[in-house]
């Protein structure tokens, strides 16, 4: 068990999975009075699911489980809860303490095994007497801020070609560090800068699918951020709204692209990614849920999609991955142009 506390996502599952279960009671108010959360279950790392007044939970790849005072629990996780607010991560002896009494305090169960699936709620309507699975994605904001999107090498790569540019200059274009002061000198040199395509054929087919549109104002919205304008979805979205590079906010005071923009935000918080095939379908089909600071639960269900969409917009800003590691920020020849990749990341504030 310790030594899955090395993976950083098996210490954001502790984290975000057990703060939900045992505040069932705060996140069945989250839903409306005629619809009763009759499960819990998450796996990847392992499964939980709630009984009476314990808590039962399994590791992935084992088949024996374990049963824990829901109270008990409780009172662990509000240390552990303390812990990460005074620092941005919880450190691996806070976590392996944390564990240890967990097992400490839990007794072994007959061996048995949970269904494994995404994250989901099993809920009973009690106006048409009928279970439904709806499937959530949480992200928690204990510690540093979680992304919603994950930049992936050339996965999230977008391309840019650049003209009126020479050799020498390209060379003086690579040696500045800061993205700032390269756009510029791409402007004192007035070089023109634009987009091309993305680096990753199921990134644009998926972007496509989405909206014909979204990935050109995508590609807008980070050179706006790479080159120092701003960096909150919103503020890049106000500007490409004054810029109209698609033409279609002409005439009219219709959101054209602040719509487009949390559809797209909308779309990988509930399942597009850039690595995999999407066919318009949301895996997360619940809703988003969100683990706050106090460890307090925020439920945004999806038939209330709007209130999701907006949260989405108004609390995520650009963010520059590693240059190194996802292969981006200098100028390249090839096929005799010059061109230049910038990279996608998205994180909450």
């Amino acid at each position: 068990m310790i030594g899955l506390l090395n993976d950083n996502s098996m210490k954001e599952y502790l984290l975000e999975m057990l703060f939900l279960l045992h505040r069932q009671n705060k996140v069945q108010k989250m839903f409306d009075s005629y619809v009763n959360i009759f499960n819990q279950i998450k796996d990847e790392y392992g499964s939980c699911q709630l009984q009476n007044k314990f808590v039962l939970f399994q590791l992935a790849n084992d088949n024996k489980i374990f049963r824990i005072s829901a109270s008990v629990l409780l009172y662990e996780i509000e240390k552990l809860l303390t812990a990460a607010n005074k620092k941005e991560r919880i450190s691996l002896s806070c976590l392996e303490a944390f564990i240890n009494n967990l097992f400490s305090y839990s007794s072994l169960l007959e061996v048995n095994s949970f269904d494994k699936n995404d994250i989901r709620f099993i809920l009973y309507d009690n106006r048409k007497d009928e279970k439904s699975e709806l499937g959530y994605s949480i992200k928690s904001k204990l510690g540093a801020p979680s992304t919603l999107i994950n930049a992936n090498k050339e996965g999230t790569n977008f391309i840019y070609k650049i003209q009126g540019i020479s050799a020498e200059q390209v060379s003086v274009f690579n040696s500045y560090g800061n993205f700032k002061k390269k756009f510029a000198y791409l402007e004192s040199i007035s070089a023109v800068v634009s987009y091309h395509k993305t680096a990753n054929a199921i990134l644009h087919n998926n972007l496509t699918l989405l909206d014909l549109g979204i990935e050109r104002i995508i590609a807008e919205g980070l050179l706006c951020y790479y080159s120092g304008c701003c960096s909150t979805l919103l503020d890049v979205t106000e500007r490409i709204t004054k810029s109209d590079p698609l033409n279609i906010a002409t005439g009219t005071d219709q959101p054209m692209y602040a719509y487009k923009i949390k559809q797209f935000l909308l779309a990988f918080a509930l399942g597009l990614t850039s690595s995999t095939p999407w066919y318009g379908q949301f895996h997360a089909n619940g809703g988003y849920i969100v683990v706050k600071e106090d460890g307090e639960v925020v439920c945004f269900h999806f038939f209330d999609r709007n209130d999701l969409e907006e949260y989405l917009y108004l609390n995520t800003r650009f963010e520059t991955p590693s240059t190194s590691r996802h292969n981006f920020g200098e100028i390249y020849q090839e096929e005799g142009g010059y061109f230049l990749k910038l990279n996608l990341q998205v994180r909450f504030k």
